[in-house]
């Protein structure tokens, strides 16, 4: 029978907030409850279908000191699927990491709590996790960063560039030690929390914490591995069908406009020896809307993006409104109105984009100067529209212009 397992990832607990707006009813930040109901739909999906395994690929939150309400809310899933006696692996990610030699990370007082059936991994490792259904194996790298090796004297007079390739050489031959180790009649799965060679980055870029360095998707294909749950890129992809597959399940919500066009959810893989199946679950995300308008020539600015929010579907939307305009003629636009037209979405953010209508008037005569000398160009040009600072600024140009003579 094959083993039913359900791979979230990126879950970014108090990300996105900034978006949102307090919910009166109960306090807290709508963009919050949104992610907590992501997480609240994968879990019940889990224990609603019966699924044997449930495995965290990491980032549960922003950063590696949580708020206690982030906390709680991961908890009380945690604790569902410990009652349901699933078994629930948590591996770090980056943001759950604290870059010292404590060695403690978001997640360790789970692992203090000794919670039945939770798993956190905090270092890597092959285990046996026993299912419902029997044994599957499972290897586990969290995030790894560079600070493992500059610390070490070995690798102190190294350039980053060499702790890399260092680094990346000691992982691929760690995967291929645990590789060795596998029992090839049972199903057999690879988690690790980093930035693949071939995936497409989203906005976990803008979301880095600290340094983090690329890995080759090579070091994870072995004929003993069924499936590599990867966790760190945001954009859900399946790097590789089969033999063994390799996905990323995405961050389960939308952080922020750059991800205004993905879906977001999780994997449900069922996973046997040599056949894998994956399937991705939408939570139905909140909608990022971005809407568009040039009104360099609207008699009414104000009428013209109420029109264009009012022809919209709205309701509950986080909703970007950018829009070009004559610098002069911004006070024409009445961002009460607009908010009002907008009331239905559940934020509206207005990126102007003012242009200038007055350009600066040729000088034909700069040319013949210019052919002459430049710097009698400039000096020209500075006369006419900066007269009261011409001379200092002719300082510092000739200075500049030196000193490019003494390189060249």
């Amino acid at each position: 029978m094959a083993i039913s397992l359900v791979h979230v990832s990126d879950i970014h607990f108090g990300s996105g907030e900034s978006h949102g707006r307090i919910n009166s009813a109960t306090g807290l930040n709508v963009r919050f409850e949104d992610f907590a109901l992501a997480l609240r739909k994968a879990v019940d999906f889990t224990i609603d279908n019966k699924c044997h395994v449930f495995l965290f690929s990491g980032d549960a939150y922003r950063n590696a000191a949580p708020e206690p309400v982030y906390q709680k809310s991961f908890a009380t899933q945690l604790k569902r699927l410990s009652d349901a006696k699933i078994p629930a692996i948590l591996l770090p990610g980056n943001h759950d990491q604290i870059l010292k030699s404590s060695g403690s990370h978001a997640m360790s007082v789970f692992e203090s709590l000794a919670v039945p059936g939770l798993i956190v991994i905090d270092y890597p490792r092959l285990m046996v996790i026993q299912t419902a259904v029997g044994p599957l194996q499972l290897i586990a790298i969290p995030h790894v960063t560079r600070h493992l090796l500059m610390t070490k004297d070995k690798y102190a007079a190294m350039s980053g560039s060499e702790i890399d390739r260092a680094l990346a050489q000691l992982v691929q031959e760690m995967l291929f030690g645990f590789y060795s180790e596998l029992d090839p009649t049972i199903p057999s799965v690879v988690t690790a929390h980093m930035m693949l060679d071939r995936a497409r980055a989203g906005a976990e870029e803008e979301l880095m914490a600290g340094y983090s360095m690329t890995f080759p998707l090579d070091i994870f294909i072995d004929e003993r591995v069924d499936y590599v749950a990867l966790g760190h890129v945001h954009k859900h992809q399946i790097l590789r069908a089969a033999k063994p597959a390799i996905a990323y399940a995405g961050s389960i919500e939308r952080v922020d406009f750059s991800e205004e066009k993905e879906d977001k959810g999780f994997i449900h893989a069922e996973i046997e020896r040599g056949k894998t199946t994956l399937n991705f679950h939408s939570i139905q995300p909140r909608k990022f809307l971005t809407l568009e308008a040039d009104l360099c020539e609207s008699a009414n600015p104000t009428a013209a993006l109420c029109a264009l929010l009012q022809k919209q579907s709205l309701d509950g939307a986080v909703v970007r409104l950018k829009f070009s305009l004559p610098q002069e003629r911004i006070h024409e636009v009445d961002d009460d109105a607009l908010r009002s037209a907008a009331s239905s979405a559940l934020s509206l953010r207005l990126k102007p984009e003012l242009t200038a209508t007055e350009r600066p008037q040729r000088m034909p005569e700069l040319d013949k100067h210019y052919a002459a000398s430049p710097a009698t160009a400039i000096e020209k040009y500075l006369a006419e529209v900066h007269p009261e600072h011409k001379d200092a600024l002719m300082k510092r140009t000739r200075a500049l212009m030196s000193k490019l003579e003494d390189r060249a």
